[in-house]
């Protein structure tokens, strides 16, 4: 079922023509009811079944099907981080750093491809993947939500004075942008960096973007709508309504001002059934994930 903010309908859904982060042309009051099911994104590639971030965790999360109450439920969309390599490859890969998850220590981005790529991730025998690797493992019909991570300890962490000054760090994302639109898939490109935002718009406006929201809920709107954002990614703590919401933030609704502002809610990082079904009563669109099958108890019962 589409959710009543359609994330995505692209080649895969129901409706098929619908951009990103819009609703379809056809669509009527009808067909944006409370309740309807959120769609479901895989975060580096449902992390906590598969070993995060490689090709052999997009390919089993993309298997399946779209129905909540299947025994395997696939991916509408799915998740990954991007950082380049020292010489300019683009890996796919979460952390600053390699020594965590993998078995080799560095600096991603001060690393060469080699070093980084051949990095054995979580024991698994998957290495880090390269961009183009991760594309060609998801299929046509499951977007891709691109996670712009930083690529030079010179750029500012989320809102910054002047984009302008730094737009010369994220030169990188011109390559990101070149290889993910080689491709059919549906995209969006998230991150908590403003300067990522900001050169994203530059390099390609017609690529759909979300800012992550961290510290303010405001701060996460005043961004959306400067930057004509298609979607708004926050923590699951921010989503007033819940038992989640934490009264440390502005007392601001923040799904209904962004669904006053057109633009579809995408939460993280949901891991339990409890925590979907409360997120969906309080109207969110999208639920990024590490497990493939939490909204199987709400679709069955």
């Amino acid at each position: 079922m589409l959710n009543r903010r359609t994330f995505v309908a692209g080649a895969g859904a129901a409706l098929g023509a619908a951009a990103v982060g819009t609703v379809s042309a056809s669509a009527d009051e009808d067909d944006l009811e409370v309740g309807g099911r959120p769609t479901l994104v895989a975060h580096r590639g449902f992390a906590d079944i598969h070993p995060e971030n490689t090709v052999s965790a997009f390919e089993f999360a993309s298997e399946g099907s779209t129905d909540d109450a299947a025994d395997r439920r696939r991916a509408d969309w799915i998740e990954l981080d991007v950082y380049p390599t020292c010489d300019g490859e683009i890996a796919v890969f979460h952390d600053e750093e390699l020594g965590d998850l993998t078995d080799t220590e560095g600096v991603i981005y001060e690393e060469f491809a080699d070093t980084v790529l051949s990095a054995e991730v979580l024991e698994s025998g998957q290495t880090v993947p390269t961009l183009e690797e991760s594309m060609a493992a998801i299929p046509a019909g499951i977007g891709v939500n691109v996670d712009v991570k930083a690529g030079s300890p010179d750029v500012e962490w989320g809102r910054v004075d002047d984009p302008e000054a730094e737009r010369g760090e994220w030169d990188w994302l011109e390559t990101v942008v070149d290889v993910a639109t080689d491709h059919d898939n549906e995209l969006l490109f998230s991150t908590f960096w403003e300067g990522a935002l900001a050169a994203v718009r530059d390099i390609d406006p017609s690529i759909p973007a979300a800012y992550l929201l961290d510290e303010s809920i405001e701060e996460g709107l005043a961004v959306t709508e400067e930057y004509d954002c298609e979607a708004i990614n926050p923590p699951l703590d921010m989503i007033q309504g819940t038992p989640f919401f934490d009264d440390g933030y502005e007392d601001v609704d923040l799904v209904a001002e962004a669904h006053d502002l057109g633009v579809p809610v995408n939460v993280w990082t949901i891991n339990t059934w409890y925590e979907c079904e409360r997120l969906l009563d309080a109207g969110v669109d999208g639920l990024i994930t590490d497990y493939s099958e939490l909204l199987r108890w709400g679709a069955r019962n």
